[in-house]
């Protein structure tokens, strides 16, 4: 469906944010305002990224909404005076950054950070009036023509919803597309975390094994990535062995996944220990992690 593109950043709650498409570029203007409103451009900047879907998923994360796994972390790592932790799906990394913070003041450690993502960066295309945005693996996200805007990433198959069939045209005409020319690369990490020396962002795919990381981390952390609505079994479970391989021996994995419920948003997840070739039990919070079953059982096997 085509849309109006926003001649400013609507807020989350605005209604008309649901009839709107939000322009990418201002994610370079969120940036290039960091010295004149550091809070005002920080909100900007993930206001952008709610209205992005990439890889089937939303770009959807806020502050404050992983202090379940942050305690578990602290109390995972406690007595450790440096620490590596794998923030597996973190977005733009805002959580990621208060990961860090936290640790760092309760443990009284270094702290390192790896935020892995498997976007975390667009290109913009041009050719003529078309402006086309697409993710680092090409994948086509959204194109616009002056104000006018159409939303081309797809939904997860899940979902079992049928394309948008002004989506599908536009897909079609090849020529165009082909002779479009790079003209930006927009980073999708947020501007306080490139300000932190200490977090270093990975674009990764955590289906994938990734040997530099072997027996490289003292925790990981998935939250909001790990779940049966992104994922097959088999393909958890392929993650699970490689976050295993990444961990030391008594390093923790904690999975978790945000529910919307009246009062607001509530964590539930799981907190396991590495023990030899397997992940130990060490705590469910709110219902405990819908993937329990999962890491567990890939242990027995």
């Amino acid at each position: 469906m085509i849309q109006w593109i926003a001649s400013d950043i609507l807020p989350a709650s605005t209604r008309l944010s649901r009839y709107v498409l939000t322009n990418p570029d201002f994610l370079l203007r969120a940036c290039e305002s960091m010295e004149q409103d550091t809070v005002e451009a920080n909100h900007k900047f993930s206001l952008v990224l709610h209205d992005l879907r990439m890889g089937g998923t939303w770009k959807r994360t806020n502050r404050g909404r992983l202090k379940q796994t942050e305690r578990a972390l602290c109390e995972q790592l406690a007595g450790k005076t440096r620490v590596t932790l794998l923030d597996l799906g973190a977005s733009d990394g805002v959580t990621t950054w208060e990961a860090v913070q936290t640790l760092r003041q309760s443990l009284g450690a270094q702290v390192f950070a790896l935020l892995a993502d498997v976007n975390i960066y667009m290109c913009r295309y041009r050719k003529g009036p078309f402006v086309e945005y697409r993710a680092g693996d090409g994948e086509p996200i959204m194109v616009r023509i002056g104000r006018l805007g159409l939303r081309l990433s797809r939904r997860r198959e899940a979902l079992c919803e049928s394309p948008d069939p002004l989506a599908t045209l536009y897909l079609r005409l090849t020529g165009l597309r082909e002779g479009m020319q790079l003209d930006a690369r927009i980073s999708l990490i947020h501007p306080l975390v490139r300000a932190e020396p200490s977090i270093t962002a990975l674009e990764m795919n955590c289906l994938k094994r990734h040997e530099g990381l072997i027996d490289g981390v003292d925790a990981v952390r998935a939250s909001n990535v790990l779940n049966h609505g992104y994922f097959r079994p088999e393909q958890i479970r392929a993650a699970v062995s490689h976050l295993h391989a990444y961990l030391h021996e008594g390093g923790c994995l904690v999975i978790s996944t945000n529910i919307d419920e009246a009062g607001g948003e509530v964590e539930q997840g799981t907190v396991w220990r590495k023990s030899g070739r397997r992940f130990e039990l060490i705590e469910n919070f709110g219902s405990g992690s819908e993937v329990r079953e999962i890491v567990e059982g890939w242990g027995a096997e």
